[in-house]
């Protein structure tokens, strides 16, 4: 028996770790038929066709992975899950909230994963890191279900305009990849990249081409900002793996990324932010691995990271100065041979900033467009804040701004404007902003848990950012001077260009997490380096840290998971 407990699905673990981009596009094209990624289509035909995947995968990882001794303990384990999965399927078709339906079938299955994998195989991290992600996937999945086109969006106008991000995707679906013969700011949101905007516009073609109708083909391309926040999970993996995370503290920032409320929210968004997360991602990753191993195989795609994540938005070159750093380190450690690198940094250019700049400069040329152009929505505004003096916009937290603890603007029915952008970061964070905003006033089945919630997420990520900072300054094992240095850069450059941009265009709208959503993953990295040294120490007050932290992240989580279900329980 003991021999037995020992035993883990090494070759279902192995094709996760050798292949999660693949697997995670996989699944999510899999759910992309189920109602089309629309509540409103999710029919008995639905759940069968979702019953008929879930089994047919299931039967295969048992049989392709070995999982069971002998062929009759395969057979007996192929029935239980396809039992179960009927089961389920039975539960969403009958239940009629049927975003509901899905989180709840998605829990209990999770849930019974691990048991299986408890009695059989030894549950180690890569079991539960692989179920938080799949837990993370259903959740956005659920989101999307009960989000539609014209639900919580950022500027995204509609398919019946040309305005807006629905506009810009309806522009590109119609023609094509022709190049707009307007000038960019004649329309909202036409001046951004296309790239995100193309993505969409190349699915909602394929759903129609294949007789899909308009406007479910326009619901269900939310797809492919879901699989942009899935994505975000597995390069925050990889990022924390290259700085030795393991164990609890590895677990720990895994499950504050896999079910942060911001990347539930925008895989559910028409809008760009989320493609431009997993691009920032990676080239957080692959700058630091070219910077352990300066060769050319890791520099091209560096290059591709920070090029793509501009063509996506103009803001993917956050990433940029922390890369000049490492460049300068190593040139510097090889100043007396210097022409290998030089000739990467060419290659890096000739990639880089052709992919990153094409469109800007394009627009300039022809249309006298600044290359940094942003709309000011002026002092006209109602969101307008600039009035105020900037003392009580930076350093005020009172007057009532935490009693309302979503996103506070006028139109939603919330008591003020929001004015305080460290407080909108932290509403944004967990709920959205402006007309955008989940609250208690349109959704009130979250009046007791949504405050939970945010001061849950107010602590935990209070803390991470001290524990990110201490990490930086302090000696470590897991990163040498230069990289924690190149990970301050990262850090510094997103929180100041988010303040700079709060008080250039002082709006409400302006203060948002969106605008830097790569501290998330390195707030949790750096909760999790903290936590990991800590280890080391036996003392009463580092094993309560430990014991406490653990405890709010794992409370953070379950109630991200049980309000992002609740929204969808009026629906």
């Amino acid at each position: 028996m003991k021999e037995k407990l020992q035993r883990t699905p090494e070759g279902l673990f192995t094709l996760m770790r050798r292949h999660p981009y693949l697997l995670t596009i996989v699944l999510c094209g899999l759910l992309l038929p189920f109602g089309l990624a629309d509540r409103a289509n999710i029919t008995a035909a639905s759940c069968v066709y979702l019953g008929v995947v879930m089994g047919a995968i299931s039967v295969t990882a048992v049989f392709v992975f070995n999982l069971g001794k002998n062929r009759s303990e395969k057979l007996l384990l192929s029935g239980i899950m396809l039992a179960c999965i009927t089961a389920g399927m039975l539960t969403i078709g009958f239940v009629e909230n049927k975003a509901y339906a899905v989180a709840l079938v998605a829990l209990i299955a999770a849930s019974a994963a691990v048991f299986f994998i408890r009695i059989a195989y030894k549950v180690n991290d890569a079991v539960i890191i692989a179920v938080l992600i799949a837990l993370g996937i259903a959740i956005r999945f659920v989101y999307i279900l009960y989000t539609g086109s014209v639900d919580r969006q950022h500027d995204g106008g509609n398919f019946n305009d040309i305005r807006g991000h629905m506009g810009y995707i309806k522009y590109w679906y119609n023609y094509g990849l022709k190049l707009p013969d307007y000038d960019v700011r004649i329309y909202e949101q036409h001046y951004h990249p296309p790239l995100h905007h193309w993505l969409m516009a190349l699915l909602l073609r394929g759903l129609t081409a294949i007789g899909v109708n308009f406007p479910t083909a326009a619901e269900a391309i939310q797809i492919l900002p879901m699989l942009y926040s899935s994505l975000t999970m597995i390069v925050s993996y990889r990022v924390f793996r290259l700085v030795k995370l393991c164990g609890n503290p590895l677990i720990a920032a895994m499950a504050i990324v896999c079910f942060h409320p911001t990347f539930i929210i925008f895989g559910g968004s028409y809008n760009n932010d989320m493609l431009l997360m997993p691009f920032v991602m990676g080239a957080i990753l692959w700058g630091l691995r070219w910077y352990r191993e300066p060769v050319m195989r890791n520099i091209i795609p560096l290059a591709l990271c920070i090029g793509l994540g501009m063509m996506t938005k103009l803001s993917g070159w956050m990433a940029a100065p922390a890369v000049a750093f490492v460049f300068i380190v190593v040139l510097i450690r090889h100043i007396k041979k210097p022409l290998r690198y030089i000739g990467q940094f060419a290659v890096f250019g000739v990639i880089c900033i052709p992919l990153g700049v094409w469109w800007q400069v394009r627009n300039l040329i022809k249309f006298q467009v600044p290359l940094s152009y942003i709309p000011n929505f002026g002092e006209q505004s109602f969101m307008y804040s600039g009035n105020l003096p900037l003392t009580q916009r930076l350093f005020n937290f009172g007057n009532g701004q935490l009693d309302f603890v979503y996103g506070s603007i006028t139109i939603v029915d919330a008591p003020y404007n929001e004015y305080n952008p460290t407080l909108g970061l932290f509403k944004t964070a967990m709920f959205d902003e402006c007309a955008n905003s989940i609250n208690d006033v349109h959704f009130p089945q979250i009046h007791i848990t949504g405050p939970i919630l945010f001061w849950i997420s107010v602590v935990l990520f209070l803390t991470a950012f001290v524990c990110f900072v201490v990490s930086m300054v302090r000696k470590s094992g897991n990163m040498g001077g230069a990289e924690r240095v190149y990970f301050s850069l990262l850090f510094g450059v997103e929180l100041v260009s988010y303040y700079l941009f709060a008080l250039a265009y002082p709006h409400s709208c302006t203060f948002n997490i969106r605008y830097c959503m790569p501290l998330i993953p390195l707030c949790a990295m750096g909760l999790a380096l903290v936590l990991q040294r800590s280890e080391s120490s036996q003392s009463a007050l580092s094993t309560w840290f430990r014991r406490v932290m653990y405890a709010v992240s794992g409370a953070f989580c379950c109630m991200s998971y049980i309000v992002y279900t609740q929204v969808g329980m009026s629906m």
